[in-house]
């Protein structure tokens, strides 16, 4: 990725596909130029299985389902910083925003995609990550646009909710279906139906394995629940500048559902 197209910034692998995994299978697919981004190696996240990684050899396992995630989705450039998982809010926050500007001068995308201010679930991280790219932007010289994910609670509750009903597993890493998102569409927001990547999105998101226990919600998602509650995607202008509306709508325009 060099010159248009879309940067996704985030704090730990797998965190490129829960927020943005449709939209780089789908540029990909395009021929937008698409690149990854992510502060920490995510080394203390969980181990699913004792077999796949060890506390000391993780950062490096994580690397590598990232690298593979990326490739699964068509990703152009993937760049890991060793950042301190989970000590992103106390790090030197003006260093990694002008490591985060350079990157940003260097591959100038049209569009970077991050976190919302609800970081997801607030995870203390993601919330950083988020304030990070503005001060990057803000730092840069092309000032592409930013945009933040949307995950909307209401649909992550009847998620749960089904899953129940079909007496399968509503575990989300532990956290409480009502921890996710925002109460109501962004009225600023972009919907993207990518329901024809959700395979796709799925097969990348399940080279976090490490991330992923048996019992998961996501491990054996059926795949009309995949395609209903993770095949449309959405995202919210956070500095809204003509170039991101125009990539989201040739992107629309290219890739109907």
């Amino acid at each position: 990725m060099s010159g248009g197209g879309v940067l996704v910034v985030t704090a730990h692998p797998d965190d490129e596909v829960l927020i943005a995994g449709g939209l780089l299978a789908a540029c990909a697919e395009s021929g937008i130029p698409t690149g990854v981004v992510c502060l920490t190696r995510g080394e203390h996240g969980p181990i699913a299985d004792p077999g796949l990684a060890t506390p000391q050899t993780l950062p490096e396992v994580r690397t590598q389902e990232l690298l593979a995630a990326c490739a699964e989705l068509g990703v152009g450039f993937v760049k890991c910083y060793r950042r301190e998982d989970g000590n992103l809010r106390w790090s030197d926050r003006s260093a990694i925003a002008a490591q985060l500007a350079r990157m940003i001068d260097v591959r100038r995308p049209e569009v970077v995609v991050t976190f919302g201010e609800d970081g997801l679930y607030y995870h203390p991280d993601h919330i950083t990550a988020y304030h990070l790219c503005r001060r990057a932007i803000e730092r840069s010289g092309c000032q592409p646009a930013l945009y933040r994910s949307v995950w909307l609670k209401p649909e992550m509750c009847e998620l749960a909710a089904e899953l129940r009903r079909r007496h399968l597993s509503d575990d989300l890493w532990g956290l409480e279906p009502e921890d996710f998102g925002v109460d109501e569409e962004p009225a600023e927001g972009v919907v993207l139906d990518l329901r024809r990547f959700t395979a796709q999105k799925l097969r990348a998101l399940h080279c976090h394995s490490t991330q992923l226990a048996n019992g998961h919600a996501l491990a054996a998602l059926p795949d009309d629940l995949a395609e209903r509650f993770f095949g449309y995607e959405r995202f919210a202008t956070t500095e809204p500048r003509s170039g991101g509306a125009d990539l989201f709508d040739r992107l629309a325009r290219a890739v109907p559902g």
